[in-house]
């Protein structure tokens, strides 16, 4: 199986590039990045950046694809789409060409050139997040946007006759992984991490998730593991599932 992966360096992103490189039913991993993986990432195996099934495109305009990357985006079975950034610094129209922008040109070249089919689906799963609302009405930037990609995401699944799969997570609270931590965050929002954590995960442990069951799902969901449960997946939903075990033998 080969997956594509966005925002690997990020704090979701990077624990499932980990999970992929590390099992054994994936053979290769493609990151589509603006910039090379950092020389901190440790990836497993290796201890550095590189990998023998991870191939990295970067210097990458997220909203033209070449032929080339379109042919090696049909060439995939999957991609978890785990690019995001806060809102913080950033106008309305960045955020959405980020967000949503990105992501629409990604589906379009999928639409473009893969030989996906209802047969053998390409399944795609959007990282978004807890909160998102799906009127697109909301008066928090991260919450509209986030909604108009996740149904721009079912819309197209929809509208495929079975040969576009679409999950969508919404993981609530995480942290980076304790590692990557320094890389991530600054030292304030470690702290912040560390008391707003400890207080979840003790008083509401249902609102926070730890980065490597988020991994763990979206890797589960490449696979079509969650499909009869539904396309959308709140935090508590993520939990659970994972709590229970897969059935029926996926």
């Amino acid at each position: 199986m080969k997956v594509i992966l966005t925002g690997a360096s990020g704090a979701a992103g990077l624990p499932i590039l980990r999970a992929l490189l590390s099992d054994p039913a994936i053979d290769a991993v493609t990151v589509l990045a603006r910039r090379p993986l950092p020389d901190w990432v440790n990836l497993p195996s290796t201890g550095s950046a590189t990998h023998p099934k991870l191939s990295t495109i970067s210097d990458f305009d997220f909203l033209h694809y070449t032929p080339d990357l379109q042919a090696t985006v049909a060439a995939h079975d999957a991609c978890i789409w785990a690019l995001g950034k806060s809102t913080v610094g950033l106008s309305e129209e960045a955020y959405t060409e980020l967000t949503y922008g990105f992501f629409e040109a990604f589906l379009n070249t999928l639409k473009a050139g893969s030989a996906a089919h209802k047969d053998h689906p390409y399944r795609i799963v959007f990282v978004s997040g807890g909160g998102t609302d799906s009127t697109e009405k909301s008066h928090i930037l991260y919450a509209r946007v986030k909604g108009r990609t996740e149904n721009l995401l079912l819309q197209t699944a929809h509208s495929s006759d079975g040969a576009i799969k679409a999950t969508v997570l919404r993981p609530s609270y995480f942290f980076p992984a304790p590692a990557d931590a320094a890389f991530q965050r600054s030292r304030t929002s470690r702290y912040v991490d560390t008391v707003l954590g400890t207080a979840l995960k003790t008083l509401l442990p249902t609102a926070a998730i730890d980065v490597e069951e988020i991994a763990k799902f979206a890797i589960g969901a490449t696979k079509g593991t969650y499909e009869v449960n539904g396309e959308l997946f709140e935090n508590k939903d993520m939990k659970r599932l994972l709590r229970e075990g897969p059935k029926d033998g996926l």
